[in-house]
Formats: structure tokens, sequence, C-alpha cells
């Protein structure tokens, strides 16, 4: 059987989250900004994030990370992140930025306003 992707599922007063076939709960923490970039980093950071009961992390992965030149792909260390999350029992959202990590998104209408 093929395994189903996370998906929202309607309820009769709202949506849950499913998970494996099952109503999922998440009990996440948000990783400062360059944590996740770094599996050696990461490796004291899992057991405090199991010991404050969470089961899912938040962290950003940027695109010099995964594209360290252009036309050159790299996963080895978001591969390793991610082993090293799943050996501890946690899922893992990607936050992604793809161009800037800490960049703006601005309405071009408005660009000149913001100062």
């Amino acid at each position: 059987m093929a395994t189903q992707i996370p998906h929202l599922q309607e309820t009769a007063t709202s949506k849950q989250l499913i998970v494996h076939g099952e109503p999922f709960l998440i009990l996440g923490g948000e990783l400062q900004n360059s944590s996740m970039t770094s599996a050696k980093y990461m490796k004291e950071v899992w057991p405090k994030l199991t010991a404050a009961n969470f089961n899912t992390v938040f962290g950003c992965v940027t695109w010099e990370q995964i594209e360290p030149e252009e036309g050159s792909f790299d996963f080895a260390e978001l591969d390793q992140v991610v082993q090293d999350a799943r050996g501890h029992g946690l899922r893992i959202v990607v936050l992604w930025f793809g161009s800037w990590k800490n960049g703006e998104a601005l309405n071009v209408s408005i660009a000149g306003a913001v100062e």
C-alpha cells in the first residue's frame, strides 16, 4: 500500500491534519535561521527537542545550501538532518528560503512607501 502524504481532512466542525492515516497534532518548535543547515550542530539539539516533548520541528533550508554552485546540487547535509530527526522520532517542516534567507516580499505598488 502506498504511503499517503499528510493532508487536511474535513470534519463536522473543522479540519484535521492527517499523517500516516491518523489525526496528528503538531507540537512544534521553530529553530533559529541557520540551525538546520548543520547536521553536526543539530546532533546536540535533537535530544533537547525530544525532552521538551516536541514532535515536529520547523527549520529553514536555504538555496545556497542546496545549490552551492549554479547547476550543482548537494542534498547530503539536509538528508542527514532528516535522517537524524527521524531517528529521534521528530518530523520536519521545511521553511524554504528560495532566494534570501531573511528577504522581504514587497508589493511593487507600495515598495516606494516602505523605508
